[in-house]
């Protein structure tokens, strides 16, 4: 039994090394960010439904993700037209994000 678990925890850690198990957000979804004194953390949330600007988007504004590329490249409009181009080191990538809007 001992075996394997010590198994089944050498592949898990091999896949994971390999990029087998990737953690990445994906294009099109929606996230929050939230910066602290440990980085910039990303969070999967809800797209926005309602038209037009929603009251608590200026306090905790949601952003899709438009591009997510490898973490020594750059946004292609780098963080120009509202574009924000977020550099996350957990992921070892980097996400190009833009506000969300509403249908």
């Amino acid at each position: 039994m001992r075996r394997l678990l010590a198994l089944g925890f050498v592949i898990t850690l091999t896949a994971s090394g390999c990029g087998l198990l990737d953690t990445k957000h994906k294009v099109g979804e929606c996230v929050h960010t939230r910066t602290s004194l440990g980085g910039t953390d990303i969070t999967s949330t809800d797209c926005p439904t309602k038209k037009g600007i929603d009251p608590g988007s200026f306090t905790n504004p949601v952003y899709k993700i438009t591009a997510v590329l490898d973490y020594e490249q750059s946004c292609p409009n780098g963080r120009s037209f509202g574009g924000i181009e977020l550099k996350h080191e957990p992921d070892d990538a980097v996400y190009c994000l833009a506000l969300a809007a509403g249908l």
